[in-house]
């Protein structure tokens, strides 16, 4: 991470006409203003959603998605939610948005199946690689990560796309907005997915939202059963079906977060510069998607829906917020100890996490109980 604030531009949109069938420009017509956002698959939903009518809460998403359940397949560098499509087929099978999605597939995808969706559904995503994203540094020079982003216009004769990212993090974590044009020949080299809402998306009612929380949180806590399918290697984003281990054993929920951390014993038979490596991946697979999201999220949607929560609601959200601080304190604990090589620190660790998952399961329990009632 490069650049603060202040050299973040939110470009205004061009004001393009629809002159000719290679321009589309749906920022022209609304800017959204919308903050900056917490994880950028909730945010670019968000924001997609807000150009027609719905204003839904990315705490609210989250919960659509069933993104509290966190996979874990025996791989340390990857844990987190279901991949990008499964999330939004859960949103669509909780009542939310119909997403469409559609693989990008080198040498065969181009900039016209961008512009057929763009000009076909309600809302348009780009599930890309960073590097991709080269209107900014800040992606170019860091390692390649999976990233969500809004695409809401295209000029296919000046190539570029107008797009919107609402969760740029800089060198310090703060998140902030950009809204402005990319070269569409460099991002098109790092799509993985691209989707589009098929419909015109309704808001739904508190009550369908509280069933829908619910019922994804006692997936958390029942795991569902054990899933076995193919499971991309550490180095894939998505974009290259030839890294597949097939017939891994994929946990989820409780079950995932106790595998994943009771495999941190792994850590200390490591070479140094492993160690070090896995220990950054930890950190960031439980800053971003996983623990931190989960008990923020889960604090936002409390306060968010108090009023037909109960009461009870309050005692949730204090659970989540201090959960949160010990989840934060203990990944920059872990972040350290693999800066300082300190191996002797796992075990404790380890027993340090799996007492917060203890919590996180009893807090998950006490709102999935307030859900249910709310939804009768």
């Amino acid at each position: 991470m490069h650049k603060g604030a202040a050299e973040i531009r939110p470009v205004q949109a061009s004001g393009m006409k629809n002159v000719h069938d290679s321009v589309v420009d749906y920022a022209a017509e609304e800017i959204i203003d919308a903050p900056p956002g917490k994880h950028c698959v909730y945010s670019s939903l968000r924001t997609s959603l807000r150009r027609y009518g719905v204003n839904m809460a990315e705490s609210e998403l989250f919960m659509l998605c069933g993104s509290m359940c966190a996979e874990y397949s025996g791989d340390l560098k990857r844990f987190g939610p279901e991949k990008y499509p499964e999330q939004l087929q859960e949103m669509a099978a909780s009542g939310g948005p119909v997403i469409r999605v559609e693989p990008w597939i080198v040498g065969v995808s181009d900039e016209t199946d961008l512009l057929r969706a763009l000009t076909s559904g309600y809302g348009t995503m780009l599930h890309t690689s960073s590097t991709a994203l080269t209107y900014h540094d800040v992606y170019v020079k860091n390692y390649p990560r999976g990233h969500v982003i809004e695409l809401s216009g295209l000029d296919l004769q000046e190539r570029t796309a107008q797009v919107n990212d609402s969760f740029l993090l800089d060198s310090s974590g703060h998140a902030m907005t950009y809204v402005g044009s990319a070269r569409l020949d460099d991002l098109m080299q790092g799509i993985i997915e691209y989707a589009w809402v098929v419909e015109q998306p309704a808001p739904l009612s508190p009550g369908e939202l509280h069933a829908a929380c619910a019922y994804h949180i006692r997936q958390y806590v029942t795991g569902h059963e054990a899933v076995w399918r193919g499971v991309p290697s550490s180095n894939d984003l998505g974009n290259n079906p030839g890294n597949v281990a097939v017939g891994k054993q994929v946990k989820r929920g409780d079950e995932g977060y106790r595998a994943f951390v009771e495999d941190f014993r792994l850590l200390t038979d490591m070479e140094d510069a492993d160690f070090r490596t896995y220990c950054h991946e930890i950190y960031y697979n439980l800053r971003l998607g996983s623990a931190l999201h989960l008990t923020d999220y889960t604090a936002d949607y409390c306060m968010l829906h108090e009023a037909t929560l109960g009461p009870r609601a309050q005692h949730v959200m204090e659970l989540a917020q201090s959960l949160h601080a010990e989840w934060h304190k203990l990944n920059l604990h872990i972040y350290k100890t693999g800066l300082q090589l300190r191996k002797h620190r796992m075990p404790d660790i380890s027993e340090r996490a799996l007492g917060l998952i203890d919590r996180q399961r009893h807090m998950l329990e006490e709102l999935m109980i307030l859900a249910e009632q709310a939804a009768e």
